[in-house]
């Protein structure tokens, strides 16, 4: 019968009994810590890491070579489905200023490509212009 009674009880605990659960501070040379999908969630971010939420930064950090984990910041539902929502990465701390000065270079320099592919469409559409008008008024002395 006592084993019974003991089975059946849930031991509770008072709040100073407790201990608030942090996770493991990482250091520069530690490896990110992710889950088995590869990613790391935005509640669970060790200190030391920092969440970068920054369009096209993942392409920024690869091509720095620097260890970059995607971040998982929760889960929308679409008709009846839970689809992870990943947006931004994490990386270390000291990582993160760097990342940040380079991806406004990379967008700059995107920026100034954008703008000369602008101007380069610009002109070869004056020059189809100015070019079908003369053809136009050629063929009109030509031909009256």
């Amino acid at each position: 019968m006592e084993d019974d009674i003991s089975a059946s009880q849930v031991k509770l605990y008072a709040i100073w009994q407790t201990n608030n659960w942090s996770p493991k501070p990482v250091g520069p040379n530690d490896s990110i810590p992710t889950n088995i999908h590869n990613n790391i969630e935005k509640e669970l971010i060790n200190p030391g890491l920092v969440h970068l939420d920054e369009p096209h930064m993942a392409k920024v950090a690869k091509k720095l070579g620097i260890p970059y984990a995607p971040c998982l910041l929760g889960f929308d539902g679409y008709s009846g489905n839970r689809v992870p929502v990943i947006r931004g990465i994490v990386v270390h701390t000291h990582n993160a200023d760097l990342l940040r000065e380079a991806h406004v270079e990379v967008l700059s320099s995107e920026l100034e490509k954008s703008n000369l592919n602008r101007q380069k469409n610009i002109y070869s559409r004056w020059r189809k212009l100015i070019k079908g008008m003369l053809t136009k008024t050629r063929l009109e002395e030509d031909y009256p």
